[in-house]
């Protein structure tokens, strides 16, 4: 009775796969595109279901920028940025916070996607 409904697999399904670089070029490509879209679709529904601003910048491994931001991507940035001042003057900033108001602004034009 089992043997009738198992059906033989046409594909791998979803398959586990270990956290590291991928080696070939066009297989990162591919990753990369798939991805990006998975995460700016998550990143739209968090902003829809908890009312959150965000912006995301990511350079693609062929170095072509790609943004997305709720309201835009330049007032998260400046939000952002203009935060950093007022904590630089109340006390010391970690590091970590310091290496990131470093790395948050890129003057490069990048496309503004907006909800």
């Amino acid at each position: 009775m089992e043997t009738l409904n198992k059906k033989k697999r046409s594909s791998r399904g979803r398959q586990k796969i270990d956290i590291k670089k991928i080696e070939n070029e066009a297989a990162r490509q591919v990753a990369f595109t798939k991805r990006r879209q998975g995460v700016m679709k998550k990143a739209c529904e968090l902003s829809i279901l908890c009312g959150v601003e965000f912006a995301i910048v990511a350079f693609s491994p062929a170095g072509k920028p790609f943004s997305l931001g709720h309201p835009s991507v330049e007032s998260i940035v400046a939000r952002f940025l203009d935060h950093g001042s007022v904590a630089a003057g109340q006390a010391q900033q970690p590091a970590e916070w310091q290496l990131n108001l470093q790395c948050a602004y890129t003057p490069r034009t990048t496309p503004n996607f907006q909800l």
